[in-house]
């Protein structure tokens, strides 16, 4: 499909402005962004692959204006390119090299804002608390749904809500204060988020002729910031009247992501924790020095952090205030290297994308088994695996014979890491050398700044 130069314009000038180099990581952006996952749809899968073929050629083209042409429309189709246009190959023309690195570059910056962007959703009106739920889902592309063992009886309950184009935590939470839902961490995987009713909504949608206790409508200390939700889920306080030095108070805290995102890890250091009482007198951390670290699990939908103050006076009813500043390491886009019959390769064959290199590092026979060794290195400035690395050993892997059959590792190791490299061994049952083998990982690591403010705490 040919465009005019106006249509081609203005769809430049509007990637343009999308992967503009102002915005801020963490800043967040007009409510009129688009949600994530209502990008880039001008053209269907089939078309966009052919018109990416098309460009990619013309690349290579004698023209230097037709190589331009192309390396801007590619931009302007937006981050979906990239799911089909590889990389050059090091024995191509040097001009092509890096028309194809600038295009990847751009649209990666893309992915970046979008990953770090809050989506947006609008719920007006009457509805059940399925099609709710189902309607976040549909506009922010966050899989978001009731447990799995919710009976129907409940999902069909009548609610009203008001959101006009609100974040996605906005949202989440009218719904859950209007249909008496709380979040589930402990039921989701990788990518949800699981909701149950409470107790006193499950009796009444079962039984809604019995009397029920009037369901609380207050709320624990919560705020947004972007992305993420954090709450207050706990005080504790103690007082040793041996030893008064080992009083204390801890402020249970949980932080909580938009699904569609993958956090690897979160840290909050106590230096930027301000806390003052209600008479704005500042309450002082047990040890300012410290840093709360978190690593995300796959099966569970938050982190929490317990943030030690010193036990105040008996005067003191509530924290006015409590605010800091954390971070959060998060897996920007996945890619897929691919590496074709592994026989012919030499050892130390190495694939670039997106700031990351995964090279493979030969095959050991082990007895009965195949150890095959892949090596992933990060851009020193991402400090991808400065402090965590597990994450690493969730990246998918497997050999893939002619008919695309699928052949999973049975077992893997570390067998060594730098401060910007890690190496694993995984091992096969299966004989590697005529397969091609298929590694993914996230290839950009973006780290998000999480300011919040915490008020009216009460103290026990």
């Amino acid at each position: 499909m040919q465009r005019s130069p106006l249509q081609f314009a203005v769809t430049l000038l509007i990637a343009i402005c999308f992967t503009s180099p102002f915005a801020l990581v963490g800043q967040e952006e007009s409510p009129r962004d688009t949600p994530p996952n209502q990008q880039d749809k001008v053209l269907g899968d089939m078309e966009l692959i052919d018109r990416v073929d098309v460009l990619r050629q013309q690349l290579e083209s004698p023209s230097i204006p037709q190589r331009d042409k192309a390396q801007q429309e590619l931009i302007a189709l937006g981050i979906r390119v990239l799911d089909h246009l590889d990389p050059a190959e090091p024995t191509e023309a040097t001009d092509v090299i890096q028309r194809i690195g600038k295009v990847r570059t751009e649209l990666e910056k893309a992915v970046a804002a979008i990953t770090t962007q809050s989506s947006r959703a609008t719920l007006s009106g009457k509805m059940t608390v399925g099609e709710a739920l189902a309607a976040l889902k549909k506009q922010t592309g966050n899989d978001v749904a009731l447990t799995e063992t919710t009976p129907d009886i409940f999902s069909k309950r009548e609610i009203e809500l008001k959101v006009e184009n609100g974040t996605f935590w906005e949202a989440l939470n009218s719904i859950i204060q209007t249909g008496e839902i709380e979040i589930s961490p402990y039921a989701a995987s990788a990518g949800q988020l699981r909701l149950d009713p409470t107790q006193a909504a499950m009796q009444q949608a079962v039984r809604p002729d019995e009397n029920k206790a009037a369901a609380s409508t207050e709320q624990p200390p919560n705020c947004i910031s972007g992305i993420f939700g954090i709450s207050v889920t706990q005080v504790n306080a103690s007082r040793n009247l041996v030893n008064p030095n080992l009083n204390y108070c801890n402020i249970s805290t949980v932080v909580r992501w938009e699904p569609r995102i993958t956090p690897i890890s979160f840290q909050l250091p106590a230096a930027s924790i301000k806390a003052v009482d209600n008479q704005n007198k500042p309450i002082n951390l047990t040890n300012s020095e410290a840093v709360f670290y978190g690593t995300v699990q796959a099966e569970i939908a938050e982190i929490e952090f317990s943030i030690p103050i010193e036990l105040t006076d008996r005067s003191t009813e509530k924290i006015k205030s409590l605010t800091g500043t954390g971070e959060a390491i998060i897996a920007g886009r996945t890619e897929t290297f691919r590496f074709k019959k592994l026989g012919r390769l030499n050892e130390g064959y190495q694939q670039t994308r997106a700031g990351a290199t995964v090279t493979y590092q030969g095959i050991e026979k082990n007895e009965q088994l195949f150890g095959l060794a892949i090596k992933l290195g990060f851009d020193a400035q991402q400090n991808a695996l400065e402090s965590f690395h597990s994450w690493v050993y969730d990246n998918k892997i497997y050999l893939e014979n002619k008919t695309g059959e699928q052949i999973a590792p049975i077992a893997y190791d570390g067998i060594g890491q730098t401060e910007n490299e890690i190496t694993v061994r995984y091992y096969f049952d299966t004989d590697p050398s005529a397969l091609n083998l298929v590694y993914q990982t996230p290839a950009s690591i973006v780290r998000v700044p999480v300011k919040f403010e915490l008020t009216d705490i009460p103290l026990p």
